[in-house]
């Protein structure tokens, strides 16, 4: 979820032409078709962080040859283009699609379907691990659950409201956990004051249903893996 936040461009795409990086510009430019657009402006061209010949000068260059399926997230730069790198969050699209996959395509599919079009700079971290560890056994229909967290300006929650949950009662034992959970943030390219945000500041957050595979048990998480 955090990368839909911070991201001003989502999108399921194909890669259709890539071009030679212009002197020594970092970035190369890649013409691509637009299968589903989920936040920003239709356009027919992104500019990615790397060398068009794929080799990799630094840790951050990303290459994709043509005909590459991918979920995109990308942040506008200067000129109003879109651009990204290796940190931006992409996801290459195989078929038939993983299940990760599938559910995230679900999840961005009901975020456009609800007209929900968040953008936030502001980075907001929580340890949630341990607290979730009582959820581990749960067998459950839906694979993600969303909640928008109104924050006061010390950091503290004001309020949690559910945008879709799991089931009632578990969504409930969720919202405690996310009120009283001690929370930092980064914001970004403002200063990195990890205590203070504006007050009523927003916070759309994810948690993920993992079925049971094998000997290990089903459990809710965080992370989108």
């Amino acid at each position: 979820m955090e990368k839909y936040i911070q991201s001003d461009f989502v999108a399921r795409i194909t890669v259709t032409q890539t071009f030679p990086n212009q002197g020594s510009a970092p970035h190369y430019k890649s013409n691509i078709v637009i299968h589903q657009l989920f936040k920003g402006d239709p356009v027919k061209s992104l500019s990615i962080y790397g060398s068009s010949d794929g080799k990799r000068r630094s840790s951050c260059d990303v290459f994709f040859e043509i005909g590459t399926e991918m979920l995109v997230y990308a942040r506008k730069a200067d000129g109003g283009r879109y651009i990204f790198d290796s940190c931006s969050g992409y996801v290459i699209l195989t078929s038939p699609r993983r299940n990760n996959q599938d559910r995230e395509l679900e999840m961005l599919d009901f975020l456009k379907q609800r007209n929900i079009i968040t953008t936030s700079k502001i980075r907001f971290g929580a340890d949630l691990g341990e607290r979730l560890a009582v959820f581990r056994g749960e067998t459950l229909r839906k694979r993600f659950a969303i909640f928008e967290i109104t924050f006061n300006g010390n950091l503290t929650v004001d309020s949690v409201k559910t945008i879709t949950g799991f089931n009632p009662a578990l969504d409930d034992k969720l919202i405690e956990i996310l009120k009283q959970s001690r929370w930092v943030s980064d914001r970004i390219g403002l200063d990195a004051n990890g205590d203070k945000v504006p007050p009523g500041s927003k916070l759309l957050f994810a948690f993920y249903y993992y079925p049971a595979e094998g000997k290990y048990p089903s459990f809710i998480g965080e992370y989108d893996v």
